[in-house]
């Protein structure tokens, strides 16, 4: 709106200026040669001034300059009109319409501070002894009469400048309190967003030190709302999320309410994650109510539109002052404490304890160290041999990372991946993986005559990456590697029934050409009627049912042999890791097991002791 306006005047004193420079050039002229020199050369002044001043609106654009000055010309040729009479004494004619346009170029209050000089200055000339520097005279009645119509037509047009500076003030308005819901408030559910939110808990714990206080902040994350979104679409994904606002907000204000809420008790601070302030509570076991309240909402589903969904809710807990005194660091402990619920069977609440906080601390070294490896280029690539178990050649190698990042000494993989993943570093480090990668295969094949297959190890985050397939395309072809030669791994695990995003990465990779192989298979919650709907190649049997082989466990011993008669049954080959000993190599021939990989065959290799090994 204020651009609007600034446009609007903008436009106005343009036109009028190019309109007045017109008529004062022509008018001064006329007046220069019908012998009113003075009231000409006032006119012809008027209109090089007005020149000048359009020239530096053009150039400046500066609006409120250009309409002082064009108000002080208006003023002056009003002036000069009244003082002259103009041609026949009709000087007060032309004043009618150049005192509202000079009100009418300015704000109200300006205009009144124009119209009450200009009504001064006119009395003075009119009825006092200055009359004398009049170049014509008026009658009393002539006087009188152009003072009172001036009165009111002032008095009509500054009434219409002061309705349209009220209507703006009220759009002004309206707008700013659209501004600030959108700055301060979800759009979705309208409840405080995390900017407010971050606001209203530096207050917050501001009044909470002054009272001796404790504050609860539960930090809500919803579980298997992703699949919500995949099998029924983002509008009913939002539909559950708005719902659930109002059932939250119902769960923490029942009859016996621990404490006093407002409106600041929510939050959502993005997507499903949602919190809960909880104002000078009694105890930390009052917020462990509350979250037992809260997932209670989820008991038997959560229905939506008479859909029942089987979403639930990891929630944790953090107390200021007992767990944090910063508003930064309570937050962190409350989703660092959610995560631990996530991480114990989820559906649950867990409060922030010492273990979190040394698992916290531990993961802010390890992503310090992980960005300082991806910059530094502290990564590197070892190489455990794959063999064939009829003849025991390699057939194949994987490609297996370390870090050698001084923050992350004595962590492994197993350690410092789940951290990647969480943080989004993963997707850099999966880049880096394969491109080394594809570079060693390069070599192995102009080199060593290498004939195999590489395999590389992806995580599942690059299956809801859409970017991923192009990528490993792009990398393909910056090494001119034929695909067939490429087995990329992802966990079991990584996988999730009906996810439709996962399925399109997985099947943009299946026609680059490349093989899939399910990892750790056996270990995850992949219905075996479900394989069929995978475009796989290879299942990788987990090392713990290698390793259960000749056990008393008879079901563990058992896997072995249903995995491998399930990938004869839709025709995928089959490899066995963790392979230690002889006796276990000797059964996995017997049973048919394609491929093997272990300890007992080789460890993991460095390049040169692996390339010793190829050629032994």
């Amino acid at each position: 709106m204020i651009a609007v306006r600034k446009s609007r005047r903008h436009t106005l004193c343009y036109v009028l200026t190019i309109i007045g420079v017109i008529f004062l050039c022509a008018l001064g002229s006329y007046s220069l040669y019908d012998g009113s020199i003075f009231l000409g050369s006032v006119l012809l002044i008027n209109a090089v001034v007005g020149l000048i001043n359009l020239y530096v609106l053009k150039r400046s654009n500066n609006v409120e300059r250009a309409a002082i000055i064009l108000s002080a010309i208006l003023f002056v040729l009003t002036i000069s009109l009244l003082i002259t009479g103009g041609k026949d004494n009709t000087g007060m004619l032309w004043i009618y319409p150049i005192a509202a346009i000079n009100l009418f170029i300015n704000r109200f209050w300006p205009a009144v501070a124009v119209f009450s000089i200009f009504s001064v200055t006119s009395t003075l000339l009119l009825f006092t002894p200055l009359s004398a520097i009049l170049m014509t005279s008026y009658t009393l009645v002539e006087s009188l009469r152009f003072l009172l119509t001036t009165l009111a037509l002032n008095a009509i047009c500054l009434a219409a400048l002061r309705s349209e500076e009220r209507s703006y003030e009220t759009i002004m308005q309206l707008h700013d309190d659209d501004i600030r819901q959108m700055a301060y408030y979800d759009t979705l559910t309208g409840l405080p967003n995390r900017w407010s939110f971050k606001t209203n808990l530096n207050r917050m714990l501001s009044r909470a030190e002054k009272d001796n206080q404790r504050i609860g902040l539960l930090y809500i994350d919803l579980d298997n709302f992703k699949q919500v979104n995949d099998q029924y679409g983002h509008e009913a994904g939002d539909r559950l999320l708005l719902k659930f606002s109002e059932r939250l907000w119902e769960a923490i204000r029942p009859t016996d309410q621990l404490f006093k809420n407002s409106t600041e008790s929510l939050a959502r601070l993005a997507g499903d994650e949602f919190v809960v302030l909880l104002p000078n509570i009694k105890e930390p076991l009052n917020a462990a109510t509350v979250a037992s309240r809260i997932l209670d909402v989820f008991n038997g589903g959560f229905e939506v539109d008479g859909i029942k969904h089987m979403t639930y809710a990891s929630i944790g807990i953090a107390v200021y002052p007992d767990d944090a005194t910063e508003p930064s660091e309570l937050i962190n402990h409350a989703d660092a404490a959610m995560y631990n619920a996530k991480r114990s069977g989820k559906n649950c609440f867990r409060f922030f304890t010492q273990d979190i906080a040394d698992s916290l601390k531990e993961r802010q070294q390890i992503e310090k160290g992980l960005k300082l490896a991806l910059s530094e280029e502290h990564f590197s690539l070892v190489y455990m041999p794959i063999f064939d178990c009829r003849d025991s050649t390699i057939v194949a190698v994987e490609a297996l990372l370390r870090c050698h990042s001084p923050d992350l000494k004595g962590i492994g993989p197993d350690r410092f991946i789940p951290v990647a993943e969480a943080t989004g570093l993963i997707k850099d480090i999966d880049l880096w993986v394969i491109n080394n990668a594809l570079k060693a295969l390069v070599s192995l094949q102009s080199e060593h005559g290498f004939e195999g297959k590489i395999c590389i190890n992806i995580s599942g985050v690059e299956l809801h990456n859409e970017l991923f397939p192009a990528q490993v395309k792009a990398l393909l072809e910056t090494y001119k590697v034929s695909p067939e030669y490429i087995e990329l791994e992802v966990t079991e695990t990584a996988f999730v029934a009906g996810d439709t995003t996962c399925m399109a990465t997985l099947e943009a990779l299946e026609a680059l050409g490349v093989s899939l192989a399910l990892d750790d298979f056996g270990t995850g919650y992949t219905a075996f009627s479900q394989l069929i709907n995978y475009p796989a190649d290879c299942l990788k049997i987990d090392r713990s049912f290698v390793n259960d082989l000749f056990s008393e466990r008879e079901a563990r011993k058992k896997m072995v042999m249903v995995i491998q008669n399930l990938a004869k049954l839709y025709g995928l080959r089959v490899i066995a890791e963790g392979v230690e000993t002889q006796e276990q190599l000797d059964y996995l021939k017997q049973s048919g097991c394609d491929w093997a990989q272990g300890y007992y065959l080789s460890k993991p290799l460095i390049w040169n002791d692996f390339i010793k090994k190829l050629h032994a």
